[in-house]
């Protein structure tokens, strides 16, 4: 129960007479969640065999933790009796691994999730009750494993619309796919880009002597996700690695490119080119045109 699982159960206390069991691997986060309320119990586990209540009391059952752990959450799951689970999603960055990993147990009752609204912060004390709220998570349509009931499709799409956040369907290769490009390489770019500024002896130490960060609003915006939780990174490098490459490699063409055109005496480039890539900008964030 990190940043993303707190924030869900402080979107869910709300709602009265609600049970909402917490699992953390701290004794510092278990009293941090205990001290805010964020659920009705907590308990400090390394797994499931350490949990003191049984899983069929519950109605949904969310892994919050990294994408290798919560592979291995789902195998231990998998072990067990599907009579005896309620209904299983997660809320990783990567989606064709755990795919492969619930593939091994025809019978257990899992529906991925992807919450788009991670954060660069780590913990249940990076808590933010309205998280979900008018952001967008994407359920796995899996191409690997049979259909899973559409009443537990329902259901999943309800509990994440019941927090206000928009709803939306892809198979896993779809999904990790577009999130390389989306996501994955963005982050890694913004960690690229502060490692290369601070590297120029001249910019840092001249940054270093102003009485304030020279830095302005872009260049702040660009490096916030820099450095990101690195438990949780290395997962999404492992399990989406050829993805993660393939959007790399056209970004450095892009680089290149831009780098030729930058280092020419033609200038009559520039315009249309900065026009086309703020009505990129617009159609991927879905920005209206002023």
């Amino acid at each position: 129960m990190g940043m993303m699982g707190a924030s869900l159960a402080a979107s869910l206390r709300k709602d009265p007479g609600l049970r909402i069991a917490g699992v953390v691997r701290s004794q510092k986060s278990k009293e941090f969640i205990e001290s805010h309320e964020l659920a009705t119990e907590v308990y400090c586990a390394s797994g499931l065999s350490d949990l003191p209540v049984a899983l069929d009391e519950f109605d949904l059952m969310v892994l919050g933790m990294p994408v290798n752990a919560n592979g291995v959450l789902l195998e231990e799951l998998g072990a067990r009796s599907a009579e005896n689970l309620p209904l299983i999603t997660d809320m990783s960055s990567t989606r064709t691994y755990l795919e492969r990993v619930a593939a091994q147990f025809p019978d257990l009752p899992f529906i991925g999730s992807h919450p788009m609204c991670g954060s660069e912060d780590t913990g249940p004390s990076a808590v933010k009750e309205e998280l979900f709220r008018n952001r967008l998570v994407i359920l796995i349509r899996s191409s690997i494993r049979s259909p899973e009931k559409q009443e537990n499709f329902d259901n999943l799409s309800q509990f994440w619309k019941h927090l206000g956040s928009h709803v939306f369907e892809l198979n896993e290769r779809d999904h990790d796919l577009v999130l390389a490009y989306l996501s994955h390489a963005p982050h890694l770019l913004s960690s690229l880009l502060a490692t290369v500024t601070a590297r120029r002896p001249e910019v840092r130490n001249i940054n270093r002597q102003s009485p304030i960060p020279i830095t302005g609003g872009g260049l702040r915006d660009m490096l916030r996700i820099a450095g990101s939780n690195p438990e949780m990174w290395r997962d999404i490098l492992q399990t989406n690695r050829n993805y993660i490459a393939e959007s790399l490699r056209d970004l450095r063409q892009g680089l290149d490119e831009l780098i030729q055109t930058v280092e020419s005496d033609d200038l009559d480039w520039w315009a249309g080119w900065q026009n086309q890539s703020r009505k990129d900008r617009n159609e991927i964030c879905g920005y209206n045109e002023d």
